[in-house]
């Protein structure tokens, strides 16, 4: 899935006419890290998702899944189907795995299942359009949110405003689980 969300940018970017580089001053993406997410060398973190659709005029929804789009208002993912492939790790320091079906038209919010290795190195805090909920699942995490730090564990959970800088990263020695729900706007 990886390659196909760097396609969609780079189809979006092209068909506007704009220069990667127009578009790396409009987000505040390195080029570096454009130019290798539009390879599908690299895992854009669900904030670059959403200033990349802020700017290319999509939906963070539409970037992620594509344009297939389901008329449904209620939509049912059932335990052990597959939905879409886990993304590899992004810069941030997690792996995420959307958890609705792709292509539902409507949706104001997105749903993820975030892996971190606590072994990764904590990502660089960002700031985004939107609000975020956290509900740990599994292990110890640390949210970094507008200077500060915080530490969550299993059953804790933290709602946000995503336009203050913010990243998390997992603690301890074992994997830990974090489900996102995300507003782009």
């Amino acid at each position: 899935m990886r390659k196909y969300v760097g396609e969609r940018v780079k189809k979006l970017r092209e068909a506007q006419g704009l220069a990667l580089e127009q578009v790396c001053k409009l987000t505040g993406i390195p080029a570096d890290q454009l130019r290798a997410i539009e390879e599908g060398e690299s895992v854009p973190a669900i904030g670059v998702v959403i200033k990349l659709s802020r700017v290319l005029g999509s939906r963070m929804e539409g970037l992620l899944h594509g344009g297939g789009m389901v008329s449904e208002s209620l939509t049912i993912c059932r335990s052990g189907e597959s939905l879409v492939p886990e993304q590899g790790d992004t810069n941030q320091g997690y792996a995420y795995k959307s958890l609705t079906r792709p292509g539902t038209a409507g949706h104001l919010m997105e749903p993820f299942l975030l892996s971190f290795d606590p072994h990764s190195e904590p990502g660089v805090p960002i700031s985004h359009d939107g609000q975020e909920f956290v509900f740990v699942l599994d292990g110890e995490i640390e949210l970094f949110y507008d200077g500060q730090s915080y530490r969550l564990a299993r059953g804790d959970s933290a709602y946000l405003d995503a336009s203050r800088p913010h990243t998390f990263h997992g603690l301890g020695d074992r994997l830990a689980q974090m489900m996102a729900v995300v507003s782009s706007g």
